[in-house]
C-alpha cells in the first residue's frame, strides 16, 4: 500500500508488519485522533470465508473493555482494502510501543516489582478473556 490515505485515516508511517498484514500509524481526518491500522494482504481480503471469519471475531473483540487490553473499534474497508482500527499504544516518549518492543528497551533495568505487575497486567487480561470465553484464541507473543 503506497498512499497517504486510507478511508477517513490520514497514514502517518508504517510501524511494523504482522501476521495478518502491514501496521500503520494514521490519524483519523475528523475525530484527529491517531489509531492503529493492521491492513490485511490482498490474498486474504480477496478470501470470503476468512473475512466472514475476520468480520465475526473482530465484532467479538471489540466488545471488549478492559484497560489492558488495546481496544478494536472496527474493521473497515476502503479503496479496496480490509484493515482493522485499534488504540494506539503510546510510551513516555510518544512513540508507538508494544510489550515485545518495551522488554527489548528494558531489559536490563526490570526489578522484580516491575516484572510482577507486567505478568499481574498479562494475568488479568487473560482472565478477562477467559471469563468472556475468548481463552480458545491463539495469542503470540506479538499480542501481548
Amino acid at each position: 500500500m503506497d498512499k497517504n490515505t486510507l478511508g477517513d485515516y490520514a497514514i502517518i508511517k508504517q510501524i511494523g508488519q504482522g501476521t495478518l498484514g502491514s501496521v500503520y500509524l494514521a490519524e483519523h481526518r475528523f475525530v484527529k485522533k491517531q489509531f492503529v491500522l493492521k491492513v490485511l494482504p490482498e490474498e486474504l481480503a480477496n478470501d470470503r470465508n476468512f473475512i466472514q471469519r475476520f468480520e465475526r471475531e473482530v465484532g467479538t473483540l471489540a466488545t471488549l473493555d478492559h484497560s489492558h487490553i488495546v481496544k478494536v473499534h472496527n474493521v473497515s474497508f476502503a479503496e479496496g482494502y480490509y484493515f482493522l482500527v485499534t488504540n494506539c499504544i503510546v510510551d513516555c516518549f510518544g512513540e508507538t510501543t508494544n510489550l515485545t518492543q518495551y522488554l527489548g528497551v528494558n531489559k536490563q533495568s526490570l526489578n522484580e516489582n516491575e516484572i510482577l505487575e507486567l505478568l499481574s497486567q498479562v494475568a488479568s487480561a487473560l482472565h478477562y478473556a477467559h471469563q468472556k470465553q475468548l481463552s480458545g484464541t491463539p495469542l503470540a507473543h506479538r499480542g501481548i
